[in-house]
């Protein structure tokens, strides 16, 4: 019995692509590493059971977009300043966890 691929999101993925994102800039104000884990436990909640095909930027973003208005009480001036490196953050969830995921492997360089 094989595994599938790609495999789902697990949460300590989720929390370490949240917290390299620093959407926030938190991360970088000196706050703890682990600032973003409530947002990354709340995605993976909220994707529990999706399919590998939902897990493409067009489809997870609004999820993103929605998660963060409610999580650090923005308007829409305030998420649109955002939206870039939701995108961005969206768009890495998906190279790992979407239809189009590839096994990562660590590149031995010949000399």
């Amino acid at each position: 019995m094989s595994t599938p691929w790609p495999p789902p999101p697990d949460l300590n993925s989720l929390k370490e692509l949240f917290a390299t994102a620093d959407i926030e800039g938190l991360i970088a104000d000196d706050c703890p590493l682990d600032e973003y884990d409530p947002e990354a436990k709340h995605f993976y909640e909220a994707t529990i059971g999706y399919p590998t095909s939902k897990f493409t930027a067009d489809q997870t973003l609004p999820l993103l977009e929605q998660l963060w208005v409610k999580q650090f009480m923005l308007d829409q001036v305030q998420l649109a300043h955002r939206r870039p490196a939701l995108l961005q953050l969206d768009q890495q969830i998906a190279r790992f966890f979407g239809p189009e995921a590839q096994p990562q492997t660590r590149n031995t360089i010949s000399q």
